[in-house]
């Protein structure tokens, strides 16, 4: 009873946080975008249309004193930055890196991408697609929403919250609730290097620990057709679907720029807030010994075995770096560190490594590459680039 009633109040407690902090922003603005010249919003418009006038001549070409040539009277040849950097579909930034954190209000961006596995062994064997939404409810305010799924629907997570900033184009708050699972790889033993006629290793039921799991045929290494051969443990392509979660999950998106072609990007992600546990949700893995079927011939492999995720918030920090080597080029990088239930002492660190090229021919239209390292940080006998995923995507903006 404890348990669901602190969440519930963490939850009010940011929301009625940015609330506040919301109106304070908005005030404070105001104040400084529309009090500049001394007056209200209706000042600037008459200082712009009286510009004419005061030339004698009524043409807009010449009105302002800061109109140094003919692209003052044409909006399309207007500045990328309008005032306080909030920006239209006529002079949202094709650059990334210019691109405010919130989408401004009235434009809704829609994303959609289509992803496969390209693992050591499963290359191709399973894909997913992903649809996602941010429409800018105000102008530093943002609804988000989207479904995801990987590995033929084993993995899925259907989402919706908001972003909002707390610092304009530096610091946001995210929150969304989040329907999800994980998808539970299962793993084989492969000899490494590989020939054609290596022998194939069996899964078969049994128990290490007292746990029911799924226990190699294949241990002994010199059953490997090439000589002096050692054993992998990999995922070998199939998935089961682990269990459902319901999540709060929370980031403070921060961007700063330290050039202007190049910008440190943050806690997309930082917790997510559990409200039920689920029997499978990762993998652990585990150096066990045991024996060949074949050869009799005992050896210490890496078990791979589903575990639980409780109903405690999980550690997702994530940290990366965005560069625009020209403006309608975008490449990031960033990592997340996930540590299921906030227990570093279990084992299950996760560290995935994002890498992500994206085209912007337009100012409504992205398309780009993600390519994913699952998992940096591996256990023993696995490399960092055995587990992968690629996805193409394409997202387009429309509105005012």
């Amino acid at each position: 009873m404890l348990r669901p009633l602190s969440r519930a109040l963490l939850i009010a407690a940011l929301s009625l946080g940015y609330v506040a902090w919301h109106g304070h922003w908005n005030d404070a603005f105001a104040k400084k975008h529309g009090g500049d010249d001394g007056g209200d919003d209706s000042g600037d418009d008459d200082s712009g249309d009286d510009g004419g006038d005061d030339s004698g001549g009524g043409d807009d070409k010449g009105g302002g004193d800061d109109c140094d040539d003919d692209s003052c009277g044409d909006d399309k040849d207007q500045p990328p930055v309008t005032s306080g950097g909030l920006f239209t579909m006529q002079t949202y930034p094709v650059n990334e890196i210019q691109r405010p954190l919130t989408m401004t209000q009235g434009i809704t961006q829609i994303r959609a991408g289509l992803g496969t596995d390209l693992s050591a062994k499963g290359a191709f064997n399973t894909f997913g697609v992903n649809l996602e939404a941010q429409y800018g409810y105000s102008d530093n305010f943002t609804l988000i929403g989207g479904l995801t799924d990987a590995y033929n629907f084993k993995q899925f997570g259907f989402y919706f919250g908001f972003e909002g900033a707390l610092a304009y184009d530096l610091l946001d708050i995210r929150v969304a609730a989040n329907v999800h699972r994980n998808a539970i790889p299962e793993y084989q033993n492969f000899c490494s290097p590989a020939a054609t006629n290596d022998p194939t290793d069996t899964l078969m039921d049994g128990t290490i620990n007292g746990q029911a799991t799924k226990v190699d045929t294949l241990v002994d290494p010199s059953r490997c057709a090439t000589p002096m051969a050692s054993l992998v443990n990999l995922p070998d392509g199939n998935y089961e679907a682990g269990g459902t979660q319901f999540s709060i999950d929370l980031g403070f998106p921060f961007r700063y720029a330290i050039k202007p072609q190049v910008a440190i990007v943050a806690l997309q992600t930082l917790m997510s807030i559990d409200f039920n546990a689920v029997s499978r949700d990762h993998v652990i893995s585990t150096p066990t010994m045991l024996t060949d079927t074949t050869t009799g011939v005992s050896e210490m492999v890496t078990i791979n075995t589903a575990t639980k995720n409780g109903a405690k918030p999980d550690l997702k920090p994530s940290i990366g770096i965005a560069t625009n080597p020209v403006p309608q080029l975008s490449l990031v990088v960033f990592a997340q560190l996930r540590i299921p239930d906030f227990d570093t002492a279990a084992g299950a660190f996760q560290v995935p490594v994002t890498g992500r090229i994206e085209f912007s021919p337009s100012q409504k239209l992205d398309v780009g590459l993600e390519f994913t390292l699952l998992n940096v940080k591996p256990p023993t006998g696995q490399s960092p680039i055995d587990n992968r995923f690629l996805s193409l995507f394409m997202q387009s903006r429309f509105g005012k």
